[in-house]
């Protein structure tokens, strides 16, 4: 694999759990606003309802966090593939 392709292809990783992010992101959201709707009944399997929709926006929220964090640690793996090229690396990688 060329330098070139390695940095398309963390490129298109980065990207990608960009969007996975946000999707989380949004869901964890969703989910926490069904929950606070739900709770508010007063009708036993609406509240087991509302509390698997509060655990699902706890999962989306961890899995919202893992993207954030393999973001960063791509951005410095591009960052030293990046690096390395300008400093005279080959470009096979």
């Amino acid at each position: 694999m060329s330098r070139q392709d390695l940095k398309n292809t963390l490129a298109y990783i980065h990207s990608e759990i960009n969007r996975i992010e946000t999707m989380a992101g949004t869901l964890s959201m969703t989910e926490r606003e069904h929950y606070r709707k739900l709770s508010n009944f007063d009708d036993r399997a609406i509240m087991d309802i509302a509390a698997e929709e509060q655990n699902a926006a706890r999962q989306l929220g961890t899995m919202k966090e893992m993207c954030l964090a393999m973001a960063q640690k791509i951005e410095e793996i591009e960052t030293a593939v990046e690096q390395e090229t300008f400093s005279g690396g080959s470009d096979r990688a």
